[in-house]
């Protein structure tokens, strides 16, 4: 099996188990060989297991893969074989330090009287309805509960707005329609 290999910022590959032997690798290598979505560190490949030195010391800087620092439309790897890009890190949500449940967002209900009844007043219901799932994320659980109660009576103000002002809009055609006349 060919793998490529991202160790200390410089790329190679494809090299083969035996090759890979010789290479003095670390647990900070990325690897990819055909059929991964995307480089792995190599300490996710059980089949590298012995491949690499563990390194121990985590205040030790890691120096950012070679891929990461180029563009990958750049001159340099032009003409050259598919070089897949080192794994970004991904990061978690921030998470509620209460175990409270989120406040209902009423994004629904913002959407309907939008839709149906009066636009102006409808986005700022949506706008608060958003604005719950974000602050509930952020861990403001009092400011979630504020945005679901302000979003709430924008839906409220936004049904009883339209209800108001469909009759007229309902009769705007019959008014336009005696001033040509």
């Amino acid at each position: 099996m060919q793998y490529w290999i991202n160790h200390n910022g410089v790329q190679s590959g494809p090299v083969d188990l035996d090759a890979m032997k010789e290479m003095n690798l670390t647990s900070r290598a990325y690897v990819w060989r055909e059929g991964l979505g995307d480089w792995v560190k190599i300490t996710q490949m059980p089949e590298l297991q012995g491949y690499y030195e563990m390194i121990s010391d985590p205040a030790a800087p890691q120096q950012q893969p070679a891929a990461e620092q180029q563009p990958a439309n750049s001159q340099a790897t032009m003409g050259q074989p598919y070089q897949p890009q080192p794994a970004q890190p991904q990061y978690a949500q921030p998470q509620p330090a209460s175990t409270e449940p989120c406040p209902p967002t009423n994004l629904v209900w913002a959407i309907i009287s939008t839709v149906l009844c009066c636009i102006p007043t409808g986005i700022v219901a949506i706008i608060y309805a958003l604005k719950v799932s974000n602050k509930y994320r952020e861990g403001d659980i009092e400011g979630a509960k504020r945005a679901s109660e302000v979003g709430a009576w924008w839906c409220i103000a936004t049904i009883i707005l339209g209800i108001i002002v469909q009759p007229f809009m309902s009769m705007l055609p019959a008014m336009m329609a005696s001033m040509g006349n």
